[in-house]
């Protein structure tokens, strides 16, 4: 179930970012920019809805952080967890996402048990 929710809110990301994913053309891989201004869309997003993640709705903080505020803080083989700091919360969410742009999960700890 959460898959098919996170993979929905993916879906609608491109379809809000579409002249920024019209770069990277929707197929093969995003470069890490890119990465970053889909984990920062991802924290705009949670901010107006809870995405079913477990950590419910994010504050009004999380909208409208700066390009500054993301980070990628692994690039694994395959995906990347980038990090979204809001320091108005002192807290950092982290996003792991493939390397073609599709968001799996996110939480405040950056450990994702299952990827290695």
């Amino acid at each position: 179930m959460v898959r098919k929710v996170v993979t929905l809110f993916a879906l609608l990301l491109m379809l809000q970012a579409s002249n920024a994913f019209a770069h990277a053309g929707g197929h093969g891989p995003v470069s890490e920019e890119m990465a970053r201004a889909i984990a920062l869309d991802a924290a705009n997003q949670f901010s107006e809805f809870d995405p079913g993640l477990g950590f419910g709705r994010l504050g009004a903080s999380w909208q409208g952080l700066s390009e500054q505020s993301v980070t990628i803080v692994t690039r694994g083989e395959g995906y990347y967890i980038v990090g979204v700091e809001n320091r108005a919360e002192g807290k950092t969410m982290y996003v792991l996402m493939s390397r073609s742009g599709d968001i799996y999960d996110a939480n405040f700890t950056g450990e994702f048990p299952k990827v290695k």
